[in-house]
């Protein structure tokens, strides 16, 4: 537990120096940007590529299953974040921004340190599989949500460094093949710096806006109590009825689906000018009801 309390704090810090950097100016809004541009075309696609390339080996049979359950949960989540929308009487300019604040949590950023802290390395490797399919439907259905479009699905938009690495890093897994290790290790270096350019996106974002604001919108208590405490409940009394799965993978698929907000809804509202400061305001609100939430499914498994 903590291991938890640890990590938590830590990205909190992160987000105070982003707030000091902006409100002194060593941060300009246009900075803000341009990490956020960084950070979505390439530190966030090599974060994958290498989760991939320092898995180990497992049954492949529990692996595929693990990968099947994330591919049909992903699936199904853009029809479960449209109702929950359409619930909440969103406004048309904000659906996109609702439909990704459903769909995507920071299942990376916050949910691999918190499931090494819970369940061992092991962990990792388990949430990078079940994820797979996040950085996939990120890269192609959420650009698509946060560029304020209601357009017909294009081809085209798939041609987004994210998209492909994720396609590449998921053909790496599955066919074996090994990634020699100076690029592999390349990759971590960079990645590395993912968690910290998040974070210090996110506190900037926070210093431009009324903090009261974070707290005086009735559909964001909403999505925050759908996020944090509703859906992972659905996924854990489903997999414990389905009795296909270890407590472990229970608890891993469990935990991180029940993360805040992912931090990438910033980092894409920033690169695309939409709705930046509802998505600072969504991830800001979850995050601080996570401090609850996380502990209380750490102390459950």
């Amino acid at each position: 537990m903590n291991h938890v309390y640890g990590t938590m704090a830590q990205l909190g810090l992160l987000i105070l120096l982003g707030c000091v950097l902006r409100n002194r100016a060593m941060l300009s809004h246009q900075g803000i940007r341009e990490l956020s541009s960084l950070a979505v075309n390439i530190t966030c696609p090599l974060l994958v590529i290498a989760s991939v390339c320092r898995m180990e080996s497992a049954d492949p049979q529990t692996v595929l299953l693990f990968f099947g359950l994330g591919a049909t949960i992903y699936l199904l989540l853009p029809f479960f974040a449209h109702a929950c929308t359409v619930l909440l009487h969103v406004a048309p300019d904000e659906r996109g921004a609702y439909d990704f604040m459903f769909i995507f949590a920071n299942t990376e950023l916050l949910g691999f340190p918190i499931v090494q802290a819970l369940f061992g390395d092991e962990a990792i490797f388990y949430t990078a599989i079940i994820h797979m399919p996040f950085d996939l439907l990120a890269y192609s259905y959420g650009l698509r949500l946060m560029s304020g479009e209601r357009q017909p699905f294009e081809l085209r938009t798939l041609w987004n460094p994210g998209f492909l690495l994720t396609v590449l890093a998921i053909a790496i897994y599955f066919s074996g093949i090994q990634v020699p290790s100076v690029l592999s290790d390349t990759c971590y270096l960079i990645s590395n710096i993912t968690t910290p350019i998040s974070m210090l996106i996110l506190g900037g974002n926070l210093a431009e806006i009324a903090w009261r604001r974070i707290f005086t919108d009735g559909r964001l208590y909403a999505m925050a109590a759908v996020r944090l405490a509703i859906f992972p409940s659905l996924i854990y009394v489903l997999l414990t009825a389905l009795g296909r799965f270890s407590p472990t993978l229970v608890g891993i698929a469990t935990v991180t689906f029940g993360m805040p907000v992912g931090s990438m809804i910033v980092m894409f509202a920033n690169e695309r000018g939409y709705q930046a400061e509802l998505s600072t305001r969504a991830v800001s609100l979850t995050t601080l009801g996570s401090i609850l939430t996380i502990p209380l499914m750490a102390w459950w498994f």
